[in-house]
């Protein structure tokens, strides 16, 4: 019942945002994210975002804020078998290559926490930690939109669950595979007025 609420108050604060035009300025804010939905033919569906965000421009190209990333998947039943979270700062620095494309380097420090097997006597729960950096490339759509692609990453995600064993587990990630490439918009928000 609760997520859907922020999904829609994600939504609402996004279609504010377009409202509003905009480049990349010292003192604005950059909204960003990307939805995922896939249906795994009658055996199951997922449902996340990796990640939501929001940043402040500290100047022209340097952006740090806070993210968070969520994923949700059921059976083919439409029970609920695994939930996955992350949330922590990230930053960003990025270098135009000329008026419509930029190339970006970003780095996120997460705290991670999720159930797995649920609806199983397997079931637990588990937390720890994620670092990860990444490029993207962004082409600028014009009145503050960017249409962004993450094309590799390098990362180390550590968590340990709360079950009878606390099993553990370590995800080191480097290069390019399905699971690093994703895309995403963002819009930029100015905080002064215009003259």
């Amino acid at each position: 019942m609760n997520n859907w609420k922020i999904n829609l108050g994600l939504i609402l604060l996004l279609t504010c945002a377009s409202l509003t035009t905009v480049h990349a300025q010292k003192g604005s804010l950059m909204l960003y994210g990307s939805l995922t939905y896939k249906d795994n033919n009658n055996t199951g569906s997922s449902f996340g975002a990796n990640p939501i965000g929001v940043g402040y421009f500290f100047n022209d190209h340097v952006v740090a804020g806070m993210n968070y990333a969520f994923d949700r998947e059921k059976n083919g039943l439409g029970d609920l078998t695994d939930s996955k979270h992350e949330i922590g700062p990230f930053y960003s620095d990025s270098w135009n290559i000329g008026d419509h494309f930029a190339i970006i380097a970003q780095a996120d420090a997460h705290y991670v926490w999720g159930n797995t097997l649920m609806n199983t006597a397997g079931s637990y729960s588990y937390n720890g930690y994620l670092g990860r950096i990444y490029p993207i490339v962004a082409v600028f759509l014009g009145h503050g939109w960017a249409l962004k692609a993450k094309f590799c990453e390098l990362s180390y995600e550590n968590t340990t669950g709360n079950d009878a064993n606390k099993t553990s587990n370590r995800t080191f990630v480097a290069g390019i595979n399905g699971s690093t490439f994703g895309l995403g918009v963002s819009k930029n928000i100015s905080l002064k007025k215009s003259k």
